[in-house]
């Protein structure tokens, strides 16, 4: 979906906002006896009544505090994005808006509101992604010292939820109720975005011939379930989900744990050079188990090849410490060719180190890079190629991604043979499939490192050896630096890459 097209339906959500309530107050001098010039908000309700956008709920009162059920909420999103009225399927107003949103999958997971209950903040921004289709336009880690929840970094990715200030710390306050007042610093946020968005070009009065579009493909059969608005086909040969979510614990040590019958759980980590210098006895002692290392990444301008700076220290820090390590590659890989140039890479750089957990292929999209139009057939070839290589050299490959780019871009039953590492930060893995490695935070906080940090499970049986062995490593002892400079002719900046 085009930038305009998604600006333009947000717009049109939040301006219905309140129509809901009878428009009593037209455009002209604003009387509100309950808005005054040094609330926050004033700014936004002002500009916006002046543009006849928003009504008050009386001709003198505005309720800025007035909340936002689900019914309504329903209705706004789903109109706006085109759905048209429903036609009430029960006794409520909004029973025709709730059947849709249930049958195309845009409820929240585990809603249990009624049609006349507050929304709260957190239940309307994932509303909002679902049934719009937005996804980050950044990989920053999460903003907010309050959630980590994917809805609300990419609202605030796309300006339209900044948070709250509270005691020097940002906040998106996921539980508190949606408010009218709230809602008009969206409104403002998003019509500023739509009066920025340059018009379409206007069609000519003769617009040469076209070919004939090709003919759809018939969809899949089998069964589904949706995903981000979108039908996700399972893949049957693949091993669901059997995680009892009740079962997630925090240790003496302040990590998530896992144990049950099937699985036990060992916890670890993921880093790069934006983690520094990692003191990694003190990592050690505060019960890390094992660690992915980035091992370096491709230019997502150039297409250069470049390690991570901060690689050699890493691994040679961990391994001297006890903590198992694994590797991923940040790909910007264009198709088979350039993934087994990758895969070569890293075999050379990890042939002398004892790697014991998986090598992992990571691709994800970055707006305007070289891979940005990737096709499904050639994103899934990379990781194809990259895995068998790994693979044939001895290690155990593994695929990075997260739930999104899993359903939607990936052919999985192709990659069902490799173990998935999922990027889904939350109490439980929320990923229809098993995967060998859960990414469940990405602004942890532990000893021996002053940045955030990505916290990971990895789940193996009971009794079962954790580890995945690779090759004998080299003889040949490497004297590289404690930590190497990045090379003078790197072409991207370290922060256009992954985080």
């Amino acid at each position: 979906m085009k930038q305009k097209q998604r600006i333009f339906s947000l717009f049109l959500l939040v301006a219905l906002v309140f129509s809901l309530a009878a428009p009593v107050s037209a455009a002209g001098e604003m009387n509100f006896t309950d808005v005054a010039p040094d609330d926050w908000y004033y700014t936004y309700v002002k500009d916006l009544y002046d543009n006849d956008i928003v009504h008050g709920t009386t001709p003198t009162t505005f309720s800025p505090q007035g909340q936002v059920t689900l019914g309504e909420a329903l209705k706004l999103v789903l109109m706006s994005a085109g759905y048209g009225d429903q036609t009430p399927t029960g006794s409520h107003w909004a029973s025709g808006f709730y059947q849709l949103a249930q049958e195309n999958g845009f409820l929240p997971s585990g809603l249990s509101l009624g049609l006349n209950d507050p929304i709260n903040r957190l239940q309307i921004a994932e509303i909002i992604v679902n049934v719009l289709d937005l996804s980050r336009t950044s990989h920053d880690p999460s903003p907010f010292a309050d959630t980590e929840d994917l809805s609300a970094l990419i609202l605030y990715d796309h300006g339209i939820f900044q948070g709250n200030q509270v005691n020097g710390e940002l906040l998106f306050q996921p539980q508190d109720h949606i408010t009218r007042a709230e809602i008009t610093t969206v409104i403002w946020r998003v019509y500023e975005l739509k009066n920025q968005t340059p018009e379409e070009p206007e069609e000519p009065d003769n617009p040469p011939d076209l070919p004939e579009e090709p003919e759809e493909p018939e969809e899949p059969t089998g069964d589904y379930f949706y995903f981000g608005g979108k039908k996700v086909y399972v893949v049957e040969e693949m091993p669901k989900r059997t995680y009892d979510s009740s079962l997630f614990q925090v240790n003496e040590n302040g990590f998530l744990t896992y144990d049950s019958d099937k699985y036990t759980s060992k916890i670890g980590i993921d880093v790069s050079r934006y983690q520094g210098s990692i003191d990694w006895a003190a990592v050690k002692d505060a019960g890390v188990e094992f660690a992915m290392l980035r091992l370096g990444y491709r230019g997502y301008g150039t297409g250069a090849i470049v390690r991570d700076s901060y690689f050699y220290q890493n691994i040679q820090g961990a391994l001297e410490n006890g903590i198992e390590v694994g590797v991923y590659f940040f790909s910007q890989s264009m198709g088979a060719i350039e993934a087994a140039e990758e895969a070569l890479f890293v075999l050379d750089l990890i042939k002398d180190y004892d790697i014991s957990m998986p090598v992992a292929f990571d691709w994800e999209p970055l707006e305007d890079s070289r891979a940005e139009d990737i096709n499904d057939e050639e994103l899934t070839a990379s990781a194809l190629v990259f895995c068998e290589m790994i693979k044939d050299a001895g290690y155990t490959p593994c695929v990075y991604f997260y739930r999104y780019i899993a359903y939607h871009d990936y052919d999985l039953s192709r990659l069902a043979d490799f173990l998935f590492w999922i990027g889904a930060p939350g109490s439980a893995p929320d990923f229809y499939y098993e995967a060998a490695i859960w990414q469940f935070s990405f602004t942890s906080r532990i000893d021996g490192i002053d940045a955030d940090v990505d916290m990971n499970l990895q789940f193996y049986a009971p009794g079962a050896d954790p580890s995945f062995p690779g090759p004998e490593p080299s003889p040949v002892e490497t004297e590289e630096p404690a930590e190497s400079p990045e090379p003078a002719e790197s072409p991207e900046p370290a922060e256009e890459t992954d985080g």
